[in-house]
């Protein structure tokens, strides 16, 4: 081989090498953790319940909020015990009245299987068109707007 290929050749095998070597490093890099948000509700029954959001994958793409009585932050949902709100929401509204747990503008679409739950739990549907009225209007019809913001610093595992 001449030389000019020669080093042509010893040049692609570093850039090779360079290149594998940062695609190692850079999946050794990432913390794909679950991380979670949690929220206590005192009930007046003496008991609480807690909003869990855990949110997880490459891209986050796990994202689900769980009522549950455990405050285990880093225990997934868990069907037998949990009401699981299966869609993305980094916020939840809710009401407390008595013994009933009314949701607005997410819903709980998967009831614990086995365990009763502590309270009772009411959806109550917020129609797409009038959502920007609702969240306007929550706090003066005695709703609370509970925040669910994950952290980096809250990592499960």
């Amino acid at each position: 081989m001449s030389r000019p290929i020669t080093r042509l050749v010893r040049y692609a095998r570093r850039a090779v090498l360079v290149i594998g070597s940062l695609a190692c490093c850079g999946c050794h890099a990432a913390d794909f953790r679950s991380e979670y948000a949690v929220a206590r509700v005192d009930l007046r029954n003496g008991q609480s319940i807690y909003f869990k959001r855990e949110v997880r994958g490459i891209n986050g793409d796990y994202d689900v909020v769980a009522i549950s009585p455990n405050g285990d932050p880093c225990a997934s949902v868990n069907d037998d015990t949990d009401y699981c709100i299966c869609s993305w929401r980094e916020y939840v509204y809710y009401k407390l009245d008595g013994d009933t747990l009314h949701l607005y503008y997410a819903t709980a679409n998967h009831a614990p299987i086995k365990q009763p739950f502590p309270i009772k739990v009411v959806n109550h549907e917020v129609a797409p068109i009038d959502a920007q009225d609702f969240k306007r209007k929550y706090s003066g019809m005695g709703i609370t707007r509970l925040d669910l913001a994950v952290s980096p610093a809250n990592k499960c595992g």
